[in-house]
């Protein structure tokens, strides 16, 4: 069972309303696959359009385009190195890594190689790489002219700007040509590496498949050359460059080894013979230092724990860190003769001759323990000192042996850094010598990279691609299309469902009343169609409204006055409440329809009665009651129209006639019925508001923006109104279908054989 939203006609200032449940409570609206395709369904045609019209445009651009070709050729980059020297390999092949790799690739992509190519084969003739030759070449040919060309562009250009003629500068274009030709060029370029191989492949694309080939095979031929005019520059530099080295080292292996023999002389050292003693014999006195420094801390922390021991507990503490067999006999001795003393004292008394010498043997074993403490203790502390004294005498020893090393080391300091200099030397020169060698015997000639195969002129076009443009163009379609499914389903303002009545405007549906259309099938009025298609579903959708409106009146109490209003006008609110007249009175019913808009009535041409005498004219003392009456002919309901027109309607509403009026005539009928104004545009609703029992506000499907629907439930709360709920008008039921609203289901296939349209 749904939820029923009711009025509360306590708190509708606040706008707020009480929630009647009738079932499990309503979660909030998830948006489902069928959801999506509900959204699809009813944007079909903006879908398939923007698809078709973008694929389309699409194959035409494809098809347009000018086709180009890819030519390639495959170059082996040799990972042999020849080295001239050890420090910097002057002339050297690309090693097998990646860094070489991609450094050949950007010399293969320079901009020195790019021009010999142009030049080479003439490419700055062509109008495809010279955007000047283009420029010559397409003079004559037509083409239409630019917006900025137009003589009154030019004219008020003139005006507003005053700028300097520029003189060219055929240097500056020059350079501006080549750049042009060069970005061009490498643009075409591509190379890379075939996997993790030393293989790179050379691809160059033109609109000429034989001249797409040939300058590959050109780049691939002028890199080759280009290396091998590298390495004959460095054989040249480096020859030169090894020469000069090679008599400068031999000067200076011959300077340093001079300086280790005259230094060895003036010192009078033998390679450092007295000082590796010397060294010697610190190694051991270090060793006995450490091994003595480990004893006497051992010794020192066992006096000061034992010192402390006797501090605290006395002189026997000693024995808690030092064992002694002859204090353990002693100990035996005194615990046993005091345990004899203990077990006497009580039967002979403290002065007899056995306790008292028992108490001597006591006292002369407590004193031999004693002694041994005090003995113990001397011994631990002169050993202490024994072992201070001795590391003390090896760190004196070991500090004049130091003195004596390092001055007899500072000799052979001197004497081992000339040395070590002069082998340096050597070992540099003949390094040098070995590599000039090796520079004379190298052919350097052989370039560090072959041709592995020559480019062909390819037999197809490389780009573009129809088949994947195409598909390209399809899936951009399908995006844009869903973009502006999604956008034009953001903008949709009006309400399309009951359940958007509910959870947009926290108010009651009362219905969907489906839309008569007046065409080839039928041109009858809404209220007319109602009458002679009592089996419709158009008439069923205002027989619910009406089983709705009885609903809120028997479960709230309240009288009989129904007031149809709407937000803005052109809603069908007029159309609805005649045919909702004429529905209950063909019922049986006694009812009653009001025209309250005065400014623009429209009950009259509904029903098609006379307008000389109505509302106005009976609030405005001009006519009885019985003169405004007024009967329809096809179903016996009562009429009053707006009758004549008047300056001022507020006031005119205003008059107490009409509460009185309606107080007399609501015994006489079950129903009385409000056609009131729009909320909107004029205050009169507002003022009709607290006359009636009930208010149905009535909005167009899919039309009325929901924002203003808000805003006219609001005027209504503050004015008093009992909103009794909204009914959406006009109710397409073919589309209402696709906007997944369940109760037009009831309308339509077979669920709408009940009704005979």
């Amino acid at each position: 069972m749904n939820k029923l939203l009711t009025p509360d006609r306590q708190e509708t200032d606040r706008h707020d309303w009480t929630t009647h449940e009738e079932g499990p409570s309503r979660s909030a609206p998830t948006l489902g696959l069928g959801d999506l395709l509900m959204v699809l369904s009813r944007r079909k045609y903006l879908l398939l359009g923007t698809i078709a019209i973008v694929t389309l445009l699409g194959i035409i651009n494809v098809y347009m385009m000018t086709p180009l070709y890819t030519a390639n050729t495959s170059v082996m980059v040799d990972p042999r190195e020849q080295r001239v020297v050890d420090v910097e390999a002057l002339v050297t092949g690309a090693p097998a890594d990646q860094s070489t790799i991609e450094s050949e690739i950007q010399v293969i992509r320079s901009d020195e190689l790019a021009m010999r190519v142009i030049r080479q084969l003439g490419l700055d003739q062509l109008a495809e790489f010279n955007p000047r030759v283009a420029a010559e070449q397409n003079a004559d040919s037509f083409k239409l002219p630019s917006l900025r060309d137009l003589p009154p562009v030019q004219w008020v250009k003139s005006l507003l700007v005053t700028e300097e003629p520029v003189v060219p500068d055929p240097a500056a274009e020059e350079a501006r040509l080549q750049t042009s030709m060069l970005t061009t060029f490498l643009g075409r370029l591509s190379v890379s590496a075939v996997g993790r191989s030393r293989v790179l492949t050379i691809s160059f694309t033109s609109e000429n498949p034989t001249l797409a080939a040939n300058v590959a095979n050109t780049i691939a031929s002028l890199y080759i050359t280009q290396q091998l005019e590298q390495k004959f520059d460095a054989r040249q530099k480096a020859n030169a460059w090894l020469g000069e080295r090679l008599t400068r080292l031999r000067e200076e292996v011959e300077t340093a080894e001079r300086a280790v023999e005259t230094a060895r002389a003036g010192l009078g050292v033998v390679q450092g013979r007295d000082a590796g003693l010397v060294n010697e014999q610190l190694t051991q006195l270090n060793t006995q230092l450490v091994m003595a420094r480990a004893e006497n801390n051992t010794t020192q922390a066992q006096l000061r724990s034992v010192e402390s021991a006797v501090r605290a507990r006395g002189v026997r503490a000693v024995f808690d860190v030092v064992d002694s067999t002859l204090v353990s006999g002693l100990r035996a001795q005194e615990a046993t003769l005091r345990q004899r003393e203990a077990e006497l004292l009580n039967n002979l008394g403290p002065r007899h001759p056995t306790i008292v010498d028992l108490k001597s043997q006591i006292s002369a074993i407590a004193g031999e323990i004693n002694n041994e403490a005090e003995n113990r203790l001397r011994a631990l502390r002169a050993q202490a000192s024994v072992t201070q004294q001795r590391v003390t005498s090896l760190e004196q020893s070991m500090s004049r042996l130091e003195q004596e090393a390092g001055r007899l080391n500072q000799s052979d300091v001197e004497i081992r850094a000339l040395q070590r200099e002069a082998e340096a030397n050597r070992a540099l020169f003949e390094n040098f010598l070995a590599r000039s060698k090796e520079t004379q015997s190298v052919d350097l000639e052989q370039p560090n990279a072959w041709i592995v195969s020559t480019a062909s002129a390819p037999l197809g076009p490389s780009f573009p691609s129809k088949p994947l443009f195409v598909a390209v163009a399809l899936v951009l379609a399908i995006g844009l299309g869903l973009i502006l499914v999604f956008l034009a389903e953001q903008l949709e303002r009006g309400l399309q469902t009951q359940e958007d009545v509910e959870r947009l405007l926290r108010m009651p549906s009362l219905g969907m009343i489906p839309l008569v259309r007046r065409g080839r099938l039928t041109r009858k009025a809404p209220q007319d169609y109602a009458l002679d298609k009592p089996a419709s579903a158009y008439s069923q959708a205002v027989k619910s409204l009406f089983t709705s409106l009885i609903i809120a009146h028997q479960r709230k109490g309240s009288g009989n006055i129904v007031m149809l209003t709407s937000a803005v006008p052109g809603e069908g609110k007029s159309s609805l409440a005649a045919t909702l007249a004429r529905v209950i009175a063909i019922a049986g019913r006694r009812v009653l329809i009001i025209d309250c808009d005065l400014r623009r009535p429209n009950i009259h041409r509904t029903l098609g009665l006379p307008n000389q005498l109505g509302l106005a004219d009976f609030l405005h003392g001009d006519a009885t009651l019985p003169d405004v009456m007024r009967t329809d002919t096809r179903t016996g309901a009562d009429v009053i129209t707006a009758g004549s027109p008047t300056d001022y309607p507020e006031e005119t509403i205003r008059n107490p006639l009409f509460d009185q009026m309606l107080f007399n005539l609501r015994p006489q009928y079950d129903l009385i019925l409000l056609d009131a104004p729009p909320v909107l545009p004029v205050s009169d609703t507002r003022i009709l508001a607290e006359k009636a029992s009930q208010t149905v506000v009535v909005a167009k499907w899919r039309r009325t923006p929901r924002k203003l629907v808000q805003l006219a439930i609001r005027q209504l709360g503050d004015a008093g109104a009992n909103i009794a709920g909204v009914a959406l008008n006009q109710v397409d039921t073919a589309k209402a279908a696709r906007y997944g609203s369940g109760e037009v289901e009831y309308y339509m296939g077979r669920r709408g054989s009940y009704f005979k349209n």
